[in-house]
């Protein structure tokens, strides 16, 4: 059990790495050279990544990558609580080793890629619930679903993050993950609105379970 909750852990660890080193380093790469990447492949890049990272290790974890997924899952009653407090520690980690990798090839002249809040306090993160309400509404849907083909799994999870990064990218930075934001806010010592970042992706993963749960059709 140790054995395969430490397997499960690396899980975590691999896939929230690889969020924040391709897709921030997506936005490191249009900072530093913007003639080398178009703004628009930042999103696709963001899905495109977390989709491959689920078929690669969504059978072993469950693939969540994302703090604020664990606590949905947990509060769901999909992981136990030994799970959830052993696979937030590996995603920040990831999100963290992420960047500083970044720094350790391209030092600190860029933003580490970092989510910042172009609105209000209140719009930010009234965006923030409501894209992270949506992503989670996708994935307990496509992932704890049996009618619903685990063939579509990692389409539709990158998807849904595509599209909130097109339409709330230019906002927010469509963070929808404490780890995303919170790596990224390390490594450049820059923590404005990380409690929003924290606090608004678990309250709307929290909501995207109840309101499938309602909805669910048993």
């Amino acid at each position: 059990m140790k054995n395969n909750l430490i397997k499960k852990c690396i899980a975590e660890f691999l896939g929230t790495f690889a969020l924040v080193f391709f897709g921030c380093g997506s936005m490191i790469l249009y900072e530093l050279n913007p003639g080398a990447i178009s703004p628009d492949a930042i999103p696709i890049i963001f899905g495109l990544i977390i989709g491959v990272m689920i078929y690669a290790l969504g059978h072993i974890s469950g693939a969540h990558f994302n703090p604020a997924v664990s606590v949905a899952f947990y509060q769901n009653k999909t992981i136990s609580i030994q799970e959830l407090f052993s696979y937030i520690p590996a995603q920040l980690i990831g999100a963290i080793g992420a960047s500083s990798t970044h720094k350790l090839f391209f030092e600190s002249n860029h933003s580490f890629g970092m989510t910042i809040n172009k609105l209000s306090s209140y719009q930010g993160t009234a965006f923030e619930i409501l894209m992270s309400m949506f992503l989670m509404l996708t994935i307990i849907s496509v992932s704890t679903d049996d009618r619903v083909s685990k063939a579509v799994t990692g389409i539709s999870i990158g998807g849904v993050i595509a599209v909130c990064s097109f339409i709330g990218g230019p906002f927010t930075g469509a963070s929808m993950n404490p780890a995303r934001s919170l790596g990224p806010a390390i490594l450049s010592n820059n923590f404005q609105n990380i409690i929003m970042y924290i606090l608004a992706p678990i309250v709307g993963a929290v909501l995207g379970v109840f309101i499938y749960n309602y909805i669910r059709e048993n």
